[in-house]
Formats: structure tokens, C-alpha cells, sequence
């Protein structure tokens, strides 16, 4: 299995889970401009779990995430994060909760 985290109950999967059904592919979130080093990745789960609950889904599968600092623009920090909103069934998510305990 991928290597899951959640956060407000969504679950965050670095990975595919093939029996998911995908509600909203590509999403993504991302956090820069003035103040951003300020923010963290807890911001940018914050704006998918928004979506996942706009969206009724209860994961972000393909969950890829970072940050990049620009060269020319003094504390200019970007935070981003990105995958597809899905819907598990209530056995897998039970099965990536024991994984992630």
C-alpha cells in the first residue's frame, strides 16, 4: 500500500488505489506571494480538504506535495500540493488506518 497520512479525516495517499472512484481528477492547491513563508503544508491540506468536502469525496489519491523558494524575490516560499479527490470504500480506509497507526 502507499504510504498514507490523514488530516480532518481525509486521507492522503502518495499513490494510486485502484478500486477508488476518482470525483475530481487533477486538483491542486498552491500557496505563494507575499507572507506564504508563513504557511506551511498543513495550509495546503487545509484547501484540499476543503475540496474533498465540496466534492464529497473522503481522499486525495496521487498525492504529490512540496516546496520550492524563489531565487529572485526575497522570503517568496511556494508551497503546493496535488492529486486526484477520490471516494474509498469504508474497508480500505479501515485497512489505511491500521497501516497509518
Amino acid at each position: 500500500m502507499p504510504y498514507t497520512s490523514f488530516y480532518k479525516g481525509i486521507a492522503f495517499i502518495e499513490g494510486n488505489i485502484p478500486n477508488a472512484k476518482i470525483v475530481k481528477p487533477n486538483v491542486s492547491a498552491r500557496l505563494g506571494g507575499f507572507g506564504s513563508h508563513l504557511k506551511t503544508l498543513t495550509d495546503v491540506k487545509d484547501i484540499l480538504v476543503n475540496q474533498c468536502i465540496s466534492s464529497n469525496a473522503n481522499a486525495v489519491i496521487n498525492f504529490k506535495y512540496g516546496q520550492k523558494t524563489r531565487l529572485l524575490a526575497i522570503d517568496d516560499m511556494v508551497f503546493f500540493g496535488s492529486g486526484d479527490l477520490a471516494v474509498l470504500d469504508e474497508q480500505t480506509l479501515q485497512e489505511l488506518r491500521e497501516k497509518f497507526n
